[in-house]
């Protein structure tokens, strides 16, 4: 999942965006923090309700949980209501590194290196996956995927893996000449979209569907009920296709005036009947069939 996927949430009547506002330096760190602020926008006209500052060392990511409220990850974990009050904080240890959440919005993946936990998005409590370390590219409730190549010597002329991990250990589930970075849709659907080719497979590894494109194609979004994806198409001019996940077949099409190279932040809503579109300048929310 890109940073343009962990940037703009929805929480209940909100959106809740994160936005880069400047640098300073810290005490006793070698790199200065990026100092963000977070804001939250009324849903319906889009006036900005609430505002409060977080800081990070590397990029700040956001996540919608399934009770309309939202992870911070930045210096530390933070659960705040659609109001950015403080609901909840994460007690991390030396080594965490938390970059996704379930597409069902319960779930976050915690790399402890060594090791791999679930974290539940409502209590914040850790439940440990794998003593392995993991550096994982997706998470559904019950497992991590990842690309690492970490069966290379047994494939040596593939170029992308996925590799699923849950309660009984590592699997490779996907390998093959271009996959990307694994993405969960739910439990036990995954997604590989890169270079102009996109799949659709379940957890054993059987592909359910193949999708060829003209122009490089990329994950965009997921809806949290498991109705609706949403993938990105860097052409002439970026567009975005919104598919059915039970049938994989398009529902909606839409183009932006993002320059294609930069792809603009996405969310579905929760019951993948909106999707809002955009960048910290102008974010735009569109209905769905």
């Amino acid at each position: 999942m890109s940073s343009t996927t962990r940037s703009v949430v929805f929480a209940g009547d909100r959106v809740v965006l994160a936005s880069m506002v400047g640098m300073r330096k810290v005490d006793g760190a070698q790199i200065p923090e990026s100092v963000y602020q977070i804001v939250s926008l009324d849903l319906r006209t889009g006036e900005i309700k609430d505002t409060r500052e977080a800081s990070s060392f590397a990029s700040l990511k956001v996540f919608g949980t399934n009770d309309a409220h939202v992870i911070v990850s930045g210096r530390g974990v933070l659960r705040l209501t659609p109001d950015l009050k403080e609901a909840g904080a994460l007690r991390t240890g030396t080594h965490w590194r938390i970059e996704n959440i379930s597409p069902d919005g319960s779930t976050l993946g915690n790399s402890t290196a060594p090791g791999f936990e679930l974290i539940d998005a409502r209590t914040l409590q850790a439940r440990r996956l794998s003593s392995e370390t993991v550096t994982d590219t997706s998470v559904s409730s019950r497992a991590a995927i990842s690309d690492s190549p970490l069966w290379i010597r047994a494939y040596p002329k593939a170029h992308s893996f996925a590799t699923l991990t849950d309660e009984a250990g590592q699997h490779l589930i996907f390998h093959g000449d271009c996959g990307g970075r694994p993405q969960f849709l739910t439990n036990d659907r995954v997604l590989t979209a890169s270079c102009k080719i996109a799949r659709v497979f379940d957890t054993q590894g059987n592909i359910l569907k193949t999708m060829t494109f003209p122009e490089p194609v990329a994950f965009a979004a997921v809806s949290q009920n498991g109705s609706r994806f949403a993938l990105q198409l860097a052409g002439k001019r970026e567009r975005f296709i919104v598919y059915a996940v039970e049938t994989v077949s398009p529902v909606a099409e839409l183009v932006t005036d993002q320059p294609p190279q930069r792809q603009s932040w996405t969310a579905l809503s929760p019951d993948g009947k909106m999707i809002i579109v955009g960048s910290p300048a102008k974010l735009t929310l569109y209905g769905l069939p």
